[in-house]
């Protein structure tokens, strides 16, 4: 008992890339410091906003980094994590709300397994907070699901990824908390300045690649949906939501240029890695990223070839 008595529970640095959303990043301010677990930090990183939105962040009482310019999602994170001091690291988006017990719960699921990285599930709400959806991927409903939203989630599951490189199988950026040193990779990665949106691509592909990742059952978020996120796409019908072309396009090229920039950063990189991951590991996970081959995205890039011929 004395042995467990001098264990400290693990700080959690929570990362906010901003950029012109004054008018959601108080909301999710609050929903941060209602949080249950109460050992973590807030690091707002301002990716050079216009100069209405830099006063909003003067009546913010947490670390704030100031970038001169916009430089992109990606690298504000990157900045962010220089002044990161917890063990664990969750990248929330300024638009978001976290329910209560977000931290306990993605925390308890990592302290329960070994995986770099762990997503959850998340919820839905329009521009003004209205509850859209509760969680698209269950097949069972349950009429109290309101009333237990923000209650804590005694049970949930933790279902391992197997995916290849560069396929999405997770929630957006603000679903996850990952480990700190498992994303030391990132130093190495180039041209972190292409990624001005989808910074969570990049992250969650790399630490899937390094240190394996998972999903858990419970809603943890509310994701809000409005005319400026990166996939805006049309109103639920039936059980599709539809992306438009340009959206489709830019997902395509983030799968080839993730791919081109990681084999680069093997190859270019290749004596500090094998040093930090040994030989064996680091030729593991570069055929990983060579030969991943993802279906859904090579039928798009025919789909769209295919459709720019016609």
């Amino acid at each position: 008992m004395e042995t467990m008595s001098c264990a400290k529970e693990p700080k959690i640095s929570i990362i906010i890339t901003y950029f012109n959303m004054g008018k959601f990043i108080f909301d999710c301010i609050k929903s941060i410091e209602n949080q249950s677990y109460k050992n973590y930090e807030i690091i707002i990183v301002d990716d050079g906003s216009d100069k209405e939105n830099k006063e909003v962040l003067k009546n913010i009482n947490h670390k704030i980094v100031t970038l001169n310019d916009n430089q992109g999602q990606l690298c504000a994170l990157y900045e962010g994590l220089k002044q990161a001091q917890g063990e664990f690291i969750c990248m929330v988006d300024s638009d978001d709300i976290l329910l209560p017990n977000y931290l306990k719960t993605l925390l308890c699921a990592h302290l329960n397994s070994n995986f770099a990285l762990i997503s959850s599930q998340r919820g839905e709400i329009n521009e003004h907070g209205e509850i859209l959806s509760l969680n698209q991927n269950k097949d069972k409903i349950n009429y109290n699901e309101i009333e237990n939203l923000f209650k804590t989630k005694e049970y949930f599951e933790i279902k391992p990824v197997k995916a290849p490189f560069g396929l999405w199988s997770w929630n957006p950026s603000t679903s996850a908390m990952w480990r700190k040193n498992a994303i030391d990779i990132l130093q190495y990665f180039p041209d972190k300045k292409y990624w001005k949106s989808g910074a969570d691509k990049v992250i969650f592909s790399l630490l899937h690649l390094i240190g394996g990742s998972a999903n858990i059952n419970a809603v943890c978020f509310l994701y809000r949906t409005h005319n400026q996120n990166n996939f805006n796409s049309s109103s639920f019908s039936g059980n599709k939501k539809y992306l438009s072309e340009k959206t489709v396009d830019k997902l395509i090229n983030w799968n080839i240029k993730l791919r081109i920039d990681t084999i680069k950063m093997f190859l270019n990189n290749k004596k500090e890695l094998v040093k930090k991951y040994n030989k064996l590991n680091y030729l593991k996970m570069f055929l990983r990223v060579l030969f991943c081959i993802d279906l859904k995205i090579c039928a798009k890039i025919i789909k769209t070839f295919a459709h720019k011929l016609i």
